[in-house]
């Protein structure tokens, strides 16, 4: 992802030009000017990527061969904010045998071009990645071929008796650091021992050659679930955006620059390059099947499937009768289920299963007493998937997990297991290995998803998170937390479960600790909006309650640009179908307005008083609104002691489990300026909301 699309014009530049040197807009290069364009860029007099390398040609002339073929040479000598994973000529010797088998002096000029492109866009990223900023998993930002490298630290023994260790770092599992962080004019440079070769292949390619899940493989070729997967991963009908729609907004503090106006921020918007598909996949590995199951093939693993989703028969076109169990790709067949609620349509790497930013789970989120969840649709039709991180565990994810351990009612849930050693990425996704299968049977959905699921914005289209939209921490002054202080916007048509007027623009913005909403987490919706949004499926039929998390800030200046918002409800896909919730919500009302009542707990009126406390809890659920969860603090307060933090009471409604469900908001006001900010939607069964144990404040 880029902040300037490489179809650059003469407008453009012109106009950015114009707007910095008026002042409107401070920018910086090294977060901004990422591309290699003629005129855009002044070559550094102290040592860059490309001097550094030069100073040190004996050692890595084959690999300034490949930079210089693949074109990115010069970029490597202009000023910018570039990573640099350096591999020397001993690393490119092993890399060009393993190439080349049989001749004996392989050379770097026997690449073709195409392959001196991928080794040097491969090696290279227009971020700046230092070691000691660094934790396991994914780096934050994608390489020049839009793909994610992994990063790890392990120890080694330093001799054969194992009586004293060393740290090692590596790249993608396989190429140590040896050299880390030589910071330069136009970014830092890291020696890496191998050269990063990631597989082109489509996951079901990358999994077909572990040997140690080959049941689970079978299976989804079996199913066509694996050529499903390999049909689909760039958008071919995306166009790559041109400059006049790529930036979407400058703020400035007081200041009108290009389309929108505010009063306390600065704020760069892009659109992404690309439209990618991809997909993790958790799988049990054959050892896992034998030891828990008795599943020792294919064949096994089917009578396992069918024994927990059984199968159905239906009629074809002509009239037969067809049992889905002999029809594998059908999506009622019982293993094509089994394999479906193991993947997910976006690619999480292990550290992206929760967004663990530390700011905020440090503190900001009360972790201790409620764990760090996500819920993701899975591509079982209609099922849903809960990700957690313990505060107690906080090394590992759970799927499915509940409560807190030691709790009345926890459940474990199933542990995700992060394959060290072995680079479990490829072209459109990734893989974990799981200490047990996954289910979605009844005691699933109405045991450990039976909860209040409070489902956060950003995870609730694939394409938040394939196109890099989401995973950004953007607080200010935290290191180098402020070169993600952007926002990424999206076309119509090209957010998947979010459907767009083309008067509306909404965007996905950066994590920061100072939001007052839950997670630091937020989408905007401005101009004349009229938005769609598809909720995720409830785990089982029953009534529900769905709420919406707003932050007006109307009891100050800030929240002026708030607007007036119809909300609408629809079950199924037909236009004429959707109904109103309720009148329009005004945004502008602040929450201690008797129309809301929103009263501190700590009020002089209340005094923390648990009966006035309740008391008008009941006050404002009887006008349609809850305080904000207290189990996070929005800046240096909890959420629930803002009066502006609100949860608005949509509907309630008897929802089914094998249905779609969309909400509607439509701004019914003439005002372009008018925000609608989005944090979470909650969809509550009526067992949590109305049971005999009243709901939990978090």
């Amino acid at each position: 992802m880029k902040f300037f699309n490489k179809n650059l014009t003469g407008k453009f530049t012109l106009t950015a030009m114009a707007i910095v040197m008026s002042g409107l807009v401070e920018i910086a290069c090294s977060d901004l000017w990422s591309e290699q364009h003629p005129g855009t860029y002044y070559i550094n007099s102290g040592e860059t990527i490309a001097t550094w390398l030069t100073n040190r040609e004996e050692e890595y002339s084959d690999f300034i061969y490949c930079l210089d073929v693949a074109n990115v040479w010069g970029e490597m000598r202009t000023y910018g904010g570039h990573t640099c994973f350096a591999p020397d000529n001993n690393a490119f010797k092993e890399y060009l045998h393993e190439l080349f088998p049989d001749v004996e002096n392989p050379t770097v000029q026997m690449l073709r071009p195409g392959q001196c492109d991928t080794v040097a866009k491969t090696h290279l990223c227009n971020a700046l990645f230092f070691c000691k900023d660094l934790d396991d998993g994914a780096f934050p930002y994608p390489n020049l071929l839009d793909r994610y490298l992994t990063y790890n630290v392990d120890s080694v023994p330093n001799n054969s008796d194992s009586t004293s260790w060393r740290v090692i770092y590596k790249v993608n599992k396989v190429a140590e650091i040896t050299l880390r962080d030589d910071t330069v004019q136009n970014g830092v440079v890291h020696k890496v021992n191998k050269v990063i070769n990631p597989s082109n292949d489509f996951l079901p390619d990358v999994m077909q050659k572990d040997s140690t899940i080959t049941i689970f493989y079978d299976a989804m070729v079996l199913t066509k679930i694996a050529d499903t997967i390999c049909k689909y991963y760039l958008d071919e009908s995306y166009k790559e955006p041109q400059y006049d729609s790529t930036l979407l907004c400058f703020q400035t503090t007081g200041k009108t620059a290009v389309q929108y106006k505010t009063s306390y921020e600065t704020d760069n918007a892009i659109w992404p390059d690309k439209r990618f598909f991809k997909f993790t996949a958790f799988i049990p590995q054959d050892k896992v099947l034998k030891e828990k199951y008795g599943v020792e093939s294919l064949a096994d693993l089917r009578t396992l499937a069918h024994n927990i989703y059984g199968d159905t028969v239906f009629t074809d076109i002509d009239g037969n009768p067809v049992n889905t169990y002999d029809t594998l790709a059908h999506p009622n067949n019982s293993l094509n289920k089994f394999i479906s609620y193991h993947i997910l349509p976006e690619e999480l790497a292990y550290n992206k299963l929760n967004l663990l930013f530390k700011e905020i789970t440090d503190n900001y989120k009360k972790w201790s007493v409620q764990d760090v969840e996500d819920f993701y649709e899975t591509t079982l039709a209609h099922s849903i998937m809960r990700i957690s991180t313990p505060y107690v565990d906080k090394g590992h994810r759970y799927i499915n997990r509940k409560g807190i351990e030691g709790d009345a009612g926890f459940i474990p849930g199933i542990m995700v297991i992060d394959p060290k050693g072995i680079d479990a990425t490829s072209l459109n996704g990734v893989y974990h290995y799981l200490e047990d299968i996954l289910v979605y049977d009844e005691w699933t959905k109405t045991n450990p998803l039976n909860i209040r699921m409070r489902i956060m914005c950003n995870t609730m289209s694939p394409d938040f998170i394939n196109s890099g939209a989401t995973g950004r921490y953007g607080g200010k002054g935290e290191n180098e937390a402020t070169k993600d202080r952007y926002v990424v916007g999206f076309r119509q048509g090209k957010s998947k479960n979010f459907i767009a007027s083309e008067e509306s623009e909404f965007y996905v913005r950066y994590a920061d600790s100072g939001f007052g909403c839950y997670m630091g987490y937020e989408m905007t919706m401005r101009g004349i909006y009229d938005v769609k949004i598809k909720l995720p499926p409830v785990p089982y039929s029953g009534t529900y309650e769905v709420r919406m998390f707003m932050n007006t800030m109307a009891s100050s200046n800030i929240g002026s640009d708030r607007g007036i918002v119809q909300i609408y409800f629809r079950q199924g896909n037909k236009e004429e179908d959707w109904k109103a919730c309720d009148i329009p919500l005004d945004l502008t009302i602040a929450g201690k307005d008797a129309r809301i009542g929103n009263v501190k707990d700590s009020d002089s009126s209340i005094g923390n008083d648990e009966a006035k406390i309740q008391a008008n809890e009941k006050a404002m659920r009887n006008r349609g609104y809850m305080k904000a969860p207290n189990s996070y603090y929005g800046g240096s307060n909890l959420l629930r002691d803002d009066v502006d933090c609100l949860r608005r009471i949509l509907t309630t409604e008897f929802m089914y489990d094998n249905m779609d469900y969309w909400i509607r908001l439509r701004l019914v006001q003439d005002n372009p300026n008018a925000v609608c900010p989005f944090n979470f939607i909650e969809i509550v069964p009526k067992a949590i909301y109305a049971g005999n144990t009243p709901e939990d404040r978090y």
